[in-house]
């Protein structure tokens, strides 16, 4: 079994159509852990949707706590710089919280020997069946294997060292010093690891929320050369969609649909609708179309601009084929 962890910061409705999403296109045995904090009346679209999903057995939402400091970091402090990043972002801070415990946590109590994780933009648009050869080989090599489901020969830039197999693709991560999807071996978004596998290497990381997981993780990989082996289907199957940006940890491009407003029409009954282009050649959009749908009502709030365009351009290594200067 799958867990899938998503981690989530108010944006209720967007979390909404991905877990819509999931339910949807997922068709390997799993189970998803919401992991999520909220601030203002956000915190009412978490309440509600919580509420309507809470006889669905494959979800539950966890919420991470302020505390004075998180004990997880203990096992991570290797050096003057480590213990500089846990004063700053966590010991005694008001802001800090017991994410990676609590993560960790998560993780070891699950009972689920693969794991995976998610930001609440992503949306699965494609069914998702993974080979059980691939389960195998991540089996086989708990540190050292993942299956990528965001890439595939659809996404520009693929490089052409990757061996095609049956149903799916295989390639070493470091065999390549430029920088992108094929050569980044640790992701938060859609990457499926073995769960001891990666926990062994969770515990020794320092992190304090999402963004620092996958910059210092992926930090943490490369020195270690771990996680060498990359797989992933022949056709991506997951999608990022950038609406908006909530954390103030990066700088990502992005077309500025408030939350607050996507929240105040979700708490008022509205869903989300995504118009996803057809061909789907880079791992993060802008959606054509943006509705906000309420029983017979279809309100349009977005069509793709001059702006939105300009923001497709920009993403460069984190989400297109190409990276622009």
């Amino acid at each position: 079994m799958i867990l899938n962890v998503i981690f989530s910061y108010n944006r209720a409705l967007q979390l909404d159509y991905l877990l819509n999403s999931a339910l949807e296109h997922f068709k390997t045995d799993y189970k998803i852990v919401v992991l999520y904090h909220t601030t203002g009346t956000h915190k009412d679209g978490y309440d509600l949707l919580m509420k309507k999903y809470e006889h669905h057995q494959r979800v539950s939402f966890i919420e991470r706590k302020n505390v004075l400091f998180d004990s997880s970091f203990f096992k991570a402090i290797k050096s003057k710089k480590d213990w500089k990043f846990f004063k700053k972002k966590n010991l005694f801070n008001k802001h800090g919280d017991n994410f990676k415990g609590l993560l960790q946590k998560i993780i070891r109590k699950s009972g689920c020997e693969f794991v995976m994780f998610n930001t609440d933009d992503g949306v699965f648009f494609e069914d998702v069946v993974i080979p059980e050869e691939v389960f195998n080989i991540i089996k086989s090599n708990p540190e050292n294997a993942s299956y990528r489901l965001y890439v595939g020969e659809n996404i520009n830039g693929q490089p052409d060292y990757l061996e095609r197999k049956q149903d799916y693709y295989l390639w070493d991560y470091y065999a390549d010093k430029n920088i992108h999807h094929w050569s980044f071996p640790f992701a938060v978004d859609g990457t499926i690891y073995h769960s001891k596998g990666l926990l062994k290497h969770l515990e020794k990381m320092i992190y304090h929320n999402p963004v620092t997981l996958e910059e210092n993780g992926v930090e943490y990989v490369w020195l270690h050369k771990i996680f060498k082996i990359g797989m992933s289907p022949i056709r991506s199957k997951l999608v990022a969609t950038k609406l908006n940006r909530v954390s103030v940890d990066t700088l990502n491009p992005t077309i500025h649909i408030k939350p607050e407003f996507l929240n105040e029409k979700f708490l008022d009954g509205y869903t989300l609708k995504l118009v996803i282009p057809e061909n789907i050649d880079n791992a993060n959009i802008v959606p054509s179309e943006i509705y906000l749908i309420k029983g017979d009502l279809k309100e349009l709030i977005y069509s793709l601009d001059d702006q939105g365009k300009k923001v497709q351009s920009l993403l460069g290594i984190e989400g297109a084929k190409e990276q622009l200067e």
